[in-house]
């Protein structure tokens, strides 16, 4: 009896210490994203890169879709360590819903360090089409900023 006790602890606090790394930083596709808006802000400046936003919420399929679709693309992914990858709920992040007048889902933000945006896409996008989005996002962050 004293094993199975031990055995359920055991399991359950590695449970709880996976929880705690998948809140960390949570992964959709193959991009690794951050939570924090602050810590995007940060990682930006320093590393002079665009900062690349998904704003998402559980009940929204379509955000199923683009982290299935899109963000498991081997091509989107590799891109995507251009930019500073950020995830946000949106329904938990209202202040931010708010800041960027996001009216929809998925909604995805490119903005520069400063938090200005440099581009917008709203709605659903395969890989393809995802890319072109991606790449007019880091001409007009460059344009911006010389680069």
């Amino acid at each position: 009896m004293k094993k199975v006790m031990v055995l359920c602890l055991t399991f359950l606090v590695v449970l709880g210490v996976i929880a705690c790394e998948k809140e960390a930083g949570k992964v959709s596709g193959k991009i690794a994203w951050i939570t924090s808006f602050d810590e995007a802000l940060v990682a930006a400046e320093k590393k002079d890169k665009p900062i690349m936003i998904d704003f998402y919420a559980d009940w929204c399929t379509w955000c199923h879709r683009l982290d299935n679709d899109t963000y498991s693309d081997d091509v989107v992914a590799t891109k995507s360590k251009d930019f500073v990858n950020l995830k946000i709920d949106a329904d938990a992040s209202r202040d931010l819903v708010e800041k960027y007048r996001i009216r929809g889902l998925p909604t995805v933000l490119f903005l520069d360090h400063k938090g200005q945006e440099v581009h917008r896409m709203v709605g659903y996008k395969p890989p393809k089409d995802f890319l072109k989005e991606m790449d007019v996002a880091l001409q007009n962050y460059k344009a911006r900023h010389g680069g």
